[in-house]
């Protein structure tokens, strides 16, 4: 299990319960757009490198803000945050971390050729949800389950439809709402859920930190100064 070593300190310090208890915490799922395309233009061990150098970006971006990663499945990553220790301030860590995310993957492309570069979508959402270790006798995962976690996962595949990069829950919104510039996008119907579900584009967060902002074509910057 991938943590900061900030939280590996705490966690020795105060062992937490790994059965499955549920918490209140914020899981965020990221995918590469059009990867089947990108896979295509280059030969098997370029591809791996290609990809492990993204990923061990974007996975240096969840770790900056104390997340802890879950799985990588291919292309896609998934990583929470209030587990295994409680963070009071999951959404917004997952906020900066989704943030930063963007902005590292803009300087990545900007030394990569055309055909090399790679679009990503984000998707948070905060809720009750089930972790623990989950698994065989032989083989356990410390990871999440619930409708919640459902939902962060549909939420990603929601970019491709808005054009967004990343697009959170109301229930992640709400927590940071005084705090992030969001764009209202639409109520949206989900599988499982009786209810629409408000969603937002993340843009920015408001604090004295350098986070990226969304430019109207998706692609992260810097902040201006």
């Amino acid at each position: 299990k991938y943590v900061s070593p900030k939280v590996v300190d705490q966690i020795l310090a105060n062992p937490p319960e790994l059965g499955g208890v549920d918490k209140d915490l914020t899981v965020l799922f990221s995918d590469i757009r059009g990867f089947t395309t990108l896979s295509e233009s280059m030969a098997p061990q370029e591809l791996v490198n290609h990809l492990n150098l993204y990923l061990t970006a974007m996975t240096d971006s969840i770790l900056e803000y104390n997340g802890t990663l879950d799985k990588y499945v291919g292309d896609e990553i998934m990583c929470f945050w209030g587990a295994p220790l409680p963070q009071e301030d999951h959404a917004m860590l997952a906020c900066k971390s989704a943030l930063k995310q963007m902005q590292v993957l803009h300087e990545l492309n900007e030394g990569w050729p055309p055909e090399k570069r790679i679009n990503i979508g984000i998707g948070l959402n905060s809720g009750i949800m089930t972790v623990g270790n989950m698994g065989s006798q032989g083989r356990m995962n410390y990871t999440l389950m619930g409708d919640n976690v459902n939902l962060g996962a549909r939420l990603e595949g929601t970019n491709k439809q808005y054009m967004t990069n990343v697009i959170v829950s109301e229930h992640t919104y709400g927590l940071v709402r005084d705090r992030v510039i969001a764009r209202e996008l639409d109520n949206i119907r989900v599988k499982g859920k009786n209810k629409p579900v408000l969603i937002y584009e993340l843009i920015d967060v408001i604090e004295g930190l350098e986070p990226p902002v969304i430019d109207g074509d998706g692609k992260g910057r810097k902040a201006p100064k």
